[in-house]
């Protein structure tokens, strides 16, 4: 398993062998590619929309990472079957991000 090298501004991903370093630029528009986790399943170039809800989720820390469903007993709070799937529309992914914001990725630069 790998990662996958994304453009938002082009709509496309690269699936990338695990272990690659360094930084990709998109061989079309040359903006800086984001790496997401294998798990992250792209939308098809003409799904204008699911891009846009996958830009807002990004640029708000959720980087397709593990977000989990917080319980009360914390023996269960990272366990597989408390895994929350990501959003594929934007009304969906607002609530997304104010429901798991302690969870989000933050890279302030």
């Amino acid at each position: 398993m790998g990662h996958k090298n994304v453009c938002l501004n082009c709509r496309k991903a690269f699936n990338m062998p695990f272990g690659v370093t360094g930084e990709m630029t998109c061989r079309e528009c040359g903006q800086q590619m984001i790496r997401l986790p294998h798990r992250f399943r792209p939308p098809k170039k003409t799904e204008t929309a699911k891009w846009e809800t996958v830009k807002f989720l990004v640029e708000n820390g959720f980087s397709y990472q593990h977000i989990y469903h917080v319980d009360e007993n914390p023996v269960r709070n990272a366990k597989i079957e408390n895994y929350v799937q990501y959003p594929e529309n934007m009304r969906e992914a607002q609530e997304f991000v104010v429901m798991y914001q302690t969870q989000a990725r933050r890279t302030d630069k």
